[in-house]
């Protein structure tokens, strides 16, 4: 993919630069990663044995809360996981009898190791409605849909396990994916997924250990050392699915003009401040596209209302202040609570107008 050639009339005539310093062919933005970016806004902090991404940005922390406000936005918190939780029961207690599963007659494509390119903008209004107004937003995700793919312990799984285990997943994610993203005018792409150690090099540049989408090739990547270091990966079923599905969620922004147009105006926007928002926005929408996928294939995989909390862990684990230890920290990815809220609108939702983070308040996305 080459590089993007940015319109004028506002429109900077640069390309995002993001990443490492692009090389001929290479786009010039970075991958989005679950936990970590391996390269781009940096922050410290990290726990021992946490890849390190250099100094934490100097930002001043929030301002003080009105503890009666807390209270209530706790109470929210419970209330929201409730019904998320009835909505994946509900869904769930036809598992044994006969399930009549949507899009089960699509033929899943092979992976595509040679996309199309992504779609962007070409001013900074295209971008703004990308994020704001995208057609994508007025459809639905269909559900329940098949999945045959089943839990594994990726702690223990040999390289081709998890690569087969991973293969199955992006199938599922399609088929889950395929109705809403081609009713909205775009293409969807099944990536292929990379198994790697400690460290990759990439079209996006070199990544040590993490789960990353890299936008310049639209392929998805799994270090095999990533449940050593994010814990919960290991010991919940459904962790490692959703750090995937999560993943899936930054390709289908790519698809959708919503990548591309975040990082450009984020950048843009010459704060620091501003493209963290974004750049939150972006993980915090991929966290509830990831929850919208788990919903869709509960029943054929048999989720349960207990199996909520674990699922909920798991966005908790990779919030920016859980793996910096920093309460205040501003960062790129989003705090636990953000991340917890996004992941568990998406449990308890089809409507993927319902992850429109690009319109919430800002404090939603803290």
């Amino acid at each position: 993919m080459t590089a993007q050639q940015w319109g004028s009339g506002g429109w900077s005539n640069r390309p995002p630069a993001y990443g490492p310093t692009p090389q001929p062919g290479m786009a010039t933005y970075a991958p989005q990663a679950f936990g970590r970016p391996p390269m781009g806004a940096g922050f410290g902090g990290a726990q021992p044995g946490l890849p390190q991404y250099g100094p934490a940005p100097q930002m001043p922390g929030p301002p003080r809360r009105n503890p009666l406000r807390t209270v209530l936005l706790g109470m929210i918190g419970l209330c929201l996981l409730a019904i998320a939780g009835l909505v994946i029961t509900n869904l769930a207690t036809g598992a044994g009898s006969e399930v009549s599963y949507q899009n089960d007659n699509f033929k899943v494509p092979p992976p595509d190791t040679s996309p199309p390119p992504i779609p962007q903008p070409k001013t900074e209004a295209e971008a703004e409605a990308f994020l704001t107004a995208n057609p994508f937003y007025d459809q639905t995700t269909p559900a329940p849909v098949r999945c045959n793919s089943r839990p594994i312990n990726v702690a223990t799984a040999s390289d081709k396990q998890l690569a087969a285990h991973f293969d199955g997943l992006m199938e599922c994610l399609i088929r889950v994916w395929q109705p809403p993203v081609t009713k909205a005018g775009f293409q969807i792409v099944r990536p292929s997924v990379t198994i790697y150690g400690d460290e990759i090099t990439t079209k996006c540049g070199t990544s040590d250990v993490n789960a990353f989408y890299c936008s310049a090739d639209q392929q998805v990547y799994f270090s095999n050392q990533l449940p050593k270091y994010v814990t919960i990966v290991a010991e919940d079923k459904w962790a490692a699915d959703v750090v995937m599905a999560h993943e899936f969620g930054h390709a289908l922004q790519g698809r959708t003009g919503i990548l591309i147009s975040s990082a450009a105006l984020g950048q843009l926007s010459g704060e620091k401040s501003t493209e963290l928002l974004f750049s939150r926005r972006s993980e915090t929408q991929a966290d509830c596209f990831s929850g919208m996928f788990m919903r869709s294939v509960s029943v054929s995989l048999g989720i349960q209302q207990s199996d909520v909390a674990g699922i909920l862990a798991t966005y908790k684990a990779v919030g920016d202040d859980t793996l910096t230890g920093n309460p205040k920290v501003e960062a790129s990815h989003g705090l636990a609570r953000s991340r917890v809220y996004w992941g568990n609108t998406g449990l308890g939702t089809s409507d993927v107008g319902k992850c429109n983070t690009f319109s919430a308040p800002a404090s939603q996305v803290r």
